[in-house]
């Protein structure tokens, strides 16, 4: 499943431990993004294909544990397309997504700018739900979710590729 498809479903799935911050320099990535189908969030499956790159910058500290994460996507554009009738529509994908441990061994999470989720971050419902906005989500040191909110404009796509 291509990184940038699941902006939030990312940055909530990686739990950090927070010990005290260094001031060595993040840790740099580029990753190209892979084709991925979804399955079981419209009535039939989509092709989810990205033209753009991911640039992963993480912060460790002197014990090499990941303490913050910041991921961005310049210049994404996604399409998707219904494998059983051909319908497509291309999106922006461009925004970042930020990571932060917390000394209490909690969480947080934001996610800014234009992307896909899958299923609807808030209430579970199947789609895939295109957010210009903004999100944020806070887990706890069990991992488990304790706050989510969404700011801007969330729509299901899957009626536009029916």
């Amino acid at each position: 499943m291509p990184k940038a498809l699941v902006l939030i479903v990312t940055a909530v799935s990686m739990l950090f431990v927070a010990p005290a911050a260094s001031a060595t320099k993040p840790i740099r990535e580029v990753n190209e993004q892979g084709d991925g189908v979804i399955r079981g969030q419209c009535a039939f499956p989509v092709l989810g294909h990205i033209d753009g790159v991911e640039i992963i910058k993480t912060w460790v500290n002197d014990a090499g544990d990941p303490i913050k994460q910041i991921v961005t996507f310049p210049n994404n554009r996604i399409t998707l397309t219904n494998l059983r009738s051909g319908a497509s529509i291309t999106v922006m994908g461009t925004g970042t997504s930020q990571l932060r441990a917390h000394g209490d061994g909690s969480t947080s999470a934001r996610a800014m700018g234009h992307g896909p989720f899958f299923p609807n971050p808030l209430t579970g419902e199947p789609g895939i739900w295109y957010l210009s906005g903004q999100g944020t989500t806070r887990i706890d040191g069990n991992g488990q979710v304790t706050d989510v909110a969404l700011h801007g404009r969330l729509v299901d796509l899957c009626p536009r590729l029916a």
